[in-house]
């Protein structure tokens, strides 16, 4: 930690991050809300992160028609990872993904 004072990211910024990274790889039709009973808009409904020293995130998605389920998913993995140590340096154990359905 910097003898000046810290630094503190949010759980709210933590998600916006992952959950535009996955939206940016192709075949990703959509991010999913992880529970249904939530009813405001925010990032935080539609990824579980946890963990301090290594984050674990947890993703549901819905994939385009027609996309293969293991590229896409890999590349969201790839994606998700690399965005969330590249713009706060936290390392990301894993990037666990439900696939929810598939887009019409």
């Amino acid at each position: 930690m910097d003898p000046i004072g810290g630094l503190v990211i949010s759980e709210e910024v933590l998600a916006e991050i992952a959950v535009t990274a996955a939206c940016d790889v192709p075949g990703v039709g959509a991010v999913m809300r992880q529970r249904a009973e939530r009813r405001q808009e925010s990032a935080l409904h539609f990824v579980k992160i946890t963990g301090e020293a290594e984050l674990v995130v947890e993703l549901w998605l819905r994939l385009k028609p027609g996309t293969k389920i293991t590229a896409v998913a890999a590349d969201v993995q790839r994606g998700v990872k690399e965005a969330l140590h590249t713009m706060t340096g936290k390392i990301v154990s894993r990037v666990n993904l439900r696939i929810m359905g598939i887009d019409c």
